[in-house]
């Protein structure tokens, strides 16, 4: 019976792409949040292949569907970066490697979402999400290279200095001038 699983697979993988190209006519959005981070290794052994393809960041993505992400999953705490590289490498906590590389977002489209991608879902990329003249000054300087680090260290990230509405929330020892 492998092709018939197969076969009821993709049936079921299309009519899931289909639910997402009709959320984009009328300009609904999904917030993609962290779940199959910590709670992955339980829905890898209860969906088997199928989890390959959760989320389905990249195909949202291409169908353009307004994505948003974030990391209160579990109403923990919870670190933007670990959401990022979990994001990139799609394993879970423990290890496991849940997510295909189908639906692997790039370096950059998985910062989008954080960023722009999340300001849509408050109605404020106007004001926010990107850095431009006119807009909010948020942003952070960072201890690493997001870009070009290693994805196994991405998790690992910290901020030197964050910056909100142009004001400095926080610095670290580095740049304790600046507070």
């Amino acid at each position: 019976m492998p092709g018939a699983e197969a076969e009821a697979e993709s049936e079921e993988r299309g009519l899931q792409n289909e639910g997402r190209a009709r959320m984009k006519a009328p300009g609904v959005g999904w917030t993609m949040q962290d779940a199959m981070y910590l709670g992955g290794d339980r829905i890898v052994a209860q969906t088997g292949e199928a989890a390959r393809s959760m989320p389905p960041i990249a195909t949202t993505l291409r169908i353009g569907v307004h994505v948003g992400a974030g990391t209160d999953a579990h109403r923990v705490a919870s670190y933007p970066f670990v959401a990022l590289q979990w994001m990139l490498d799609g394993k879970t906590v423990g290890g496991l490697s849940t997510r295909g590389p189908d639906e692997t977002p790039s370096r950059e489209d998985a910062l989008r979402l954080y960023t722009v991608g999340s300001a849509w879902f408050c109605f404020d990329e106007t004001r926010r999400g990107t850095l431009e003249t006119g807009k909010l000054a948020d942003f952070a300087i960072l201890d690493r290279d997001f870009m070009s680090v290693p994805v196994e260290q991405i998790g690992a990230t910290a901020s030197l200095l964050t910056v909100v509405g142009g004001k400095v929330v926080y610095a670290a020892d580095v740049f304790s001038f600046a507070k």
